[in-house]
C-alpha cells in the first residue's frame, strides 16, 4: 500500500484529490479524507480555497471533502505532486 501524507495530490475515481487527513478508519479499514482539485473556480458561492502551486493555480472544493479507504486512492504522477502546509491548514479550517 502506498505510504500517504496530508497534502498529498493523487487521484480517486481517475480525478485528482488533496489528503486532507490520514489515520482514518472506515468500516475497519485505513481511511482518508480527500477533496476534489479543480483548474477551475467552483461557481457560484461554493466553499473553495485557491492553491497556489508552481506547477499551476487550483481550488480545493471543500463542500466536497469526504472520506474513503485509502486504498482507493493511487498515485497522480502529475505536477505538483503537493499543496503548501498553510494550503492545508486553510482548507482544514474551512471544513
Amino acid at each position: 500500500m502506498v505510504s500517504l501524507n496530508a497534502g498529498m495530490i493523487m487521484k480517486h475515481n481517475h480525478k485528482r484529490v488533496v489528503v486532507l487527513r490520514t489515520g482514518l478508519s472506515l468500516d475497519g479499514a485505513d481511511a482518508v479524507m480527500i477533496a476534489p482539485l479543480n483548474t477551475r473556480r467552483p461557481s457560484g458561492k461554493a466553499p473553495a480555497v485557491e492553491a497556489n502551486t508552481w506547477y499551476d493555480n487550483y481550488w480545493i472544493a471543500t463542500d466536497q471533502a469526504k472520506v474513503v479507504e485509502a486504498a482507493e486512492v493511487v498515485h497522480a504522477f502529475t505536477g505538483p505532486g503537493r499543496v503548501r502546509r498553510s494550503t492545508l491548514n486553510a482548507v482544514l479550517k474551512e471544513l
